[in-house]
């Protein structure tokens, strides 16, 4: 059928250009299929193709202009380079093949197999070009692009309004303000609104749009039977009040920032920890936590200076929040680590400003907006908040158990520290040919380094102090890293400042015993949780055991490939051991010289400090594992680069990190230290912010409309559709701020409303009048998911088990389900969990789930 549709989509643009008539209007686009376009096929257009077939080509090759879609269409020395819907016959997707040696683009290197196979697919669904003519080409003329003449004449950046509530012929029939709008269209278009839907239509729909599940028998004879007059109202609220509300709205939320739990590529590694995400917007949601608090906890939740304390555990649930910025693919062994970093901030930064701001900044990547207001500049300086952010998988503590035997080790250790001997010591030199210090812990302190966690405390250990984890009680002779100097059990990370890769080799001197002791370079923000087959080997030493003596450990492998790229260095302790790392140095040549000196004084009061190193060692073996999540952490400040037509290979200029310009972004300047991330969360969600509350109430309308107010629920740009209630529009975004960005209270108004209780047959005259039920004069038909679909099975057979939360069940795997990283198969019923629990693995989805698209 899709093939059908685009044949016969293509039949009428071809003749149409045969005519001269141009290409399809923006309007016969599908969002999706522009998204495709700018996201997968431009950026490849503009870096590999336009050097040679564009319109800027110093000298243009084979006559073939590839900037436009009549260039396409046109062709050049050797035809057509696209046949629309029909990838086999187009010439320019066997030039990206590679298939045939006579013809292969580019010239140089063949491109990624998955970037071929994005050129196919868009081939196949008909090459949608965004714009009016077909003519738009990659770059844009500096004096054609007006930021603020964009923005004073597009209507999503003016600010919102509060709309005086309209004035109706028929003011019986609105129950509310959102009636009297949508009534005030109705007769403004000669329309009346349809009559109310049965009430077992009306508690099927409202049961299934707030929690996803049909209602029980006893709820729809109850209220089928209840003549009072809030008897409606009374179910609104109890199915508000069900802990499965928030499932249901976690699951709209989760596809919006493509939740998954698997990187997909070729062995589908796991994103590990990701169902906390999960359960935590279940909690969030169902607990109501304003719209505004929630944006927030995404975009810089490890940094709010009051996070949000989950009340029955007591550990922080803002920062998981963040944990939303890797949910998404990611290949295991990029053999362009840069680039492959430039293609995971493009999918971070098209996830959030569709998701939150209803814009494609996206687009901006290799050029100023086509459209909107949002400039090449804008999209780099948004890009320098997560360049100076970084992965991890932060520590939590629930109920306070680790921090309280945190507490009484440093107790304890401190009370040591004051009993062993003062003066003498063993004094380390370091010394190397041409060796460049990178970090020397010996003044006892780590500028610039990022501590995660308990292992290494809050300080490096200085010179005198007592190390109870020794096989005897000693003193600490010079100052270093150290971790586990409270206890081998206390988890932590060490992150260095960022540094450029040098010449050479890497040598950090370290001490380790136990298991758990990582030590990793990081090049380029690249991080997988499973390290077995990087490219980077090397450069990743795990496990690490010295048995307790010095030891230099070298990172040298491949190192020479990103000489100049961005690193830090991880020091990661997982418990059960520990680790001293007296500092690190670059070389060229071999590991630095160590000299050392004098004597350690002898060590007093060592039956006390036995006593003491005992009560430490009783504290430690009840300290509990941290609950890990994924999250974010702040890095170095760093700004980005403009890239020109989106080429890593060529940067330009720097640009600051700040939010866009369009809405008072250059207004505000980043902070010196650490990313910005808050102040960019502040302003995402300022209520000066025209798009933020819009967008929200939007998405909310859509999804218990079947129908956005604009229809383009991620995009409220010019390609956009244009709002079919303005005034409504803002009045529920007005109406949202005002009520405290409640998600739950916006919902009841909507459903309350009469409007949202019409039934939904066909009226032929008003059909005739209103096809597409713009104006809303009955209530649309819309299809069920499938996740819904599959959980009302389970739900009308008694099978739902109705647990909130956990772990997710493995896909059931059937013999036709084939590939690397094949995984387990889980139960073929999914254990009776509601679909929002079973494992997203993106190469292995649910057959079920892909028989309903």
């Amino acid at each position: 059928m899709l093939n059908e549709l685009n044949a016969g989509r293509w039949f009428l643009v071809a003749l149409a250009l045969s005519a001269g008539a141009g290409a399809l209007s923006a309007a016969e686009i599908l969002p999706e299929e522009r998204d495709f376009f700018e996201t997968r096929i431009r950026p490849v257009l503009a870096e590999k193709c336009y050097g040679c077939h564009s319109h800027e080509a110093k000298k243009l090759k084979a006559g073939l202009h590839l900037d436009s879609l009549s260039g396409m269409l046109e062709g050049g020395d050797n035809g057509a380079a696209i046949v629309p819907g029909d990838a086999a016959a187009s010439l320019l997707v066997e030039a990206v093949g590679y298939a045939n040696p006579d013809l292969q683009m580019p010239p140089k290197s063949r491109l990624d197999d998955a970037v071929i196979a994005d050129f196919g697919k868009w081939v196949a669904m008909g090459a949608p070009w965004p714009g009016s003519d077909g003519e738009v080409t990659v770059a844009a003329k500096a004096e054609d692009f007006d930021l603020w003449q964009r923005k004073a004449e597009h209507w999503a950046w003016q600010p919102v309004t509060n709309p005086p509530v309209p004035e109706v012929a028929r003011a019986e029939w609105p129950a509310g303000d959102i009636d009297r709008f949508v009534l005030a269209k109705l007769e403004e278009n000669g329309l009346a609104p349809a009559g109310d839907a049965d009430r077992r239509t009306l508690i099927r729909r409202l049961a299934f749009d707030l929690t996803g599940l049909p209602p029980e028998v006893g709820m729809v004879e109850s209220f089928v039977a209840d003549p009072a007059a809030n008897a409606y109202e009374r179910v609104v609220d109890e199915l508000l009040a069900s802990p499965h509300f928030g499932e249901r709205w976690a699951r709209h939320w989760m596809d919006l920032v493509r939740y998954a739990e698997a990187c997909g590529h070729e062995f589908d590694y796991p994103i590990p920890y990701a169902y906390q995400y999960r359960d935590y917007l279940v909690r969030a949601l169902n607990a109501d936590v304003s719209y505004r608090q929630l944006v927030a906890e995404h975009i810089a939740g490890d940094l709010l200076p009051k996070p949000r304390v989950n009340p029955e555990e007591g550990y922080n649930e803002s920062v998981i929040g963040t944990g939303f910025w890797h949910l998404g693919e990611a290949v295991h062994a990029p053999t362009d680590a840069r680039g492959d970093e430039v293609g995971r901030l493009d999918n971070q930064i098209d996830v959030v400003s569709k998701a939150f701001l209803g814009v494609t900044v996206a687009c901006a990547r290799c050029h100023d907006h086509k459209f909107d207001a949002i400039s090449t500049k804008d999209y780099y300086a948004i890009s320098g908040y997560l360049q100076s952010s970084r992965r991890r998988e932060a520590m939590l503590d629930p109920h306070g158990h680790i921090a309280a035997g945190a507490e009484k080790l440093r107790a304890l250790k401190a009370e040591g520290d004051a009993l062993v001997a003062t003066g003498g010591g063993r004094r380390v030199v370091i010394e190397g040919e041409g060796a460049e210090v990178f970090a020397d812990f010996e003044d006892g302190s780590w500028d610039g380094w990022f501590v995660d966690g308990e292992a290494f405390g809050k300080s490096a250990a200085k010179p005198g102090e007592w190390d109870s984890t020794g096989s005897d009680s000693t003193r600490i002779a010079s100052g270093m890293a150290h971790s586990g100097l409270l206890s081998p059990k206390l988890e932590g990370s060490l992150r260095s400042p960022t540094f450029a890769i040098p010449e050479g080799k890497i040598f950090l001197r370290v001490k380790a015993t136990g298991p758990g002791i990582h030590l990793r370079v990081i090049a380029d923000s690249y991080m997988m949780h499973t390290y077995s087959s990087l490219l980077f080997n090397g450069m990743i030493h795990q496990n690490v055991d010295t048995k307790g003596e010095w030891a230099w450990i070298t990172m040298e492998n491949n190192l020479s490939k990103y000489v100049g790229h961005n690193a830090y260095l991880e020091i990661v302790d997982d418990g059960e051991g520990t680790v001293a790392v007296d500092g690190v140095w670059f070389s060229k040549g071999g590991a630095p010289k160590v000299t050392e000196s004098g004597e350690d004084a002898p060590v007093e009061n060592a039956a006390r400090l036995a006593v003491l190193a005992g009560e430490m060692v009783e504290i430690s073996k009840s300290l509990p594992r941290p609950m890990r999540v994924q999250a974010m952490a702040d890095g170095s400040a760093e700004d980005d680069r403009v890239l020109p037509r989106g080429n890593h290979k060529r940067p330009g200029e720097v640009v600051p990190r700040r939010f866009l310009a369009a809405l008072g972004g250059a207004e505000i300047a980043a902070p010196e230290t650490g990313s910005g991330r808050l102040e960019l969360a502040r302003q995402m969600v300022d209520p000066e912010n025209p798009l933020a509350a819009r967008v929200a109430v939007n998405r909310l309308w859509h999804h218990l409309f079947g129908r956005g107010i604009v229809a383009t629920t991620d995009d409220f740009g010019v390609l956009g559709q244009r709002p079919t209630h303005p005034a409504l529009l803002d009045y529920l975004a007005t109406h949202f701020m005002a009520e405290g960005w409640s998600m739950k209270k916006a919902i009841r108004e909507m459903v309350l409303s009469r409007t949202y209780r019409m039934a939904s047959g066909v009226e032929p005259v008003a059909d005739a009048a209103d096809p597409d039920n713009l104006w809303l004069h009955r209530a649309n038909v819309r299809r069920l998911e499938g996740e819904a679909i599959r959980d009302a099975m389970l739900s009308v057979s008694g099978r739902l088990d109705p647990k909130i939360g956990g772990d997710s069940v493995p896909v059931f795997v059937t013999s036709f389900m084939t590939g690397r990283g094949k995984p387990g198969s889980g139960p073929l019923d999914g254990a009776g969990r509601r679909s929002l629990y079973t494992r997203v693995s993106r190469n292995f989805l649910s057959p079920m789930m892909l028989a309903f698209d």
